[in-house]
């Protein structure tokens, strides 16, 4: 219940358990390693980055990395965080915490048990254009790749 001057109101959100973490992973040809997958709650596939949930006394620099290495099967030389932000501060706590990782290695991908994703290579100049011209609708996508740029990590 929510309370304010007297007045008490229903208030609906959810709560996570654990943040998340996500990667923009620039390869050695400029390319950012994206996953193409289905997401239900929209009933599309859409391209968002490589992420997940931060496993218990897990550090979201580990988590990165790890997700990363899971869904595309590259090992980052060089991972560092760019930024956090919560998604959906009104219906969600949560925290998100995005990644830009480098010095990529392909090390196979290792998909948890029903996870269904494909790996794109973008180039990055593409993927910034792509969001600039709201063609990509993934929120942590376009913040990744914004703040890459920003940070002078993308050609």
């Amino acid at each position: 219940m929510l309370e304010r001057n007297g007045r008490r109101w229903p208030y609906l959100y959810l709560e996570s358990p654990v943040d998340a973490v996500t990667c923009v992973a620039l390869t050695a040809e400029s390319c950012l390693a994206l996953a193409r997958q289905y997401r239900h709650p929209l009933r599309a596939v859409l391209l968002d980055l490589p992420g997940g949930h931060m496993g218990p006394g897990e550090t979201p620099e580990h988590a990165a990395a790890r997700e990363l290495e899971e869904e595309t099967g590259f090992r980052a030389g060089r991972i560092e965080l760019l930024g956090r932000y919560n998604p959906f501060p009104g219906s969600l706590r949560a925290t998100m915490h995005i990644h830009f990782a480098a010095d990529l290695t392909q090390v196979g991908q290792r998909l948890d048990d029903g996870e269904e994703l494909e790996v794109v290579l973008m180039p990055a100049a593409e993927a910034l254009q792509r969001v600039l011209r709201g063609e990509i609708i993934d929120g942590s996508l376009q913040m990744g790749v914004l703040m890459a740029a920003q940070k002078g990590y993308l050609p």
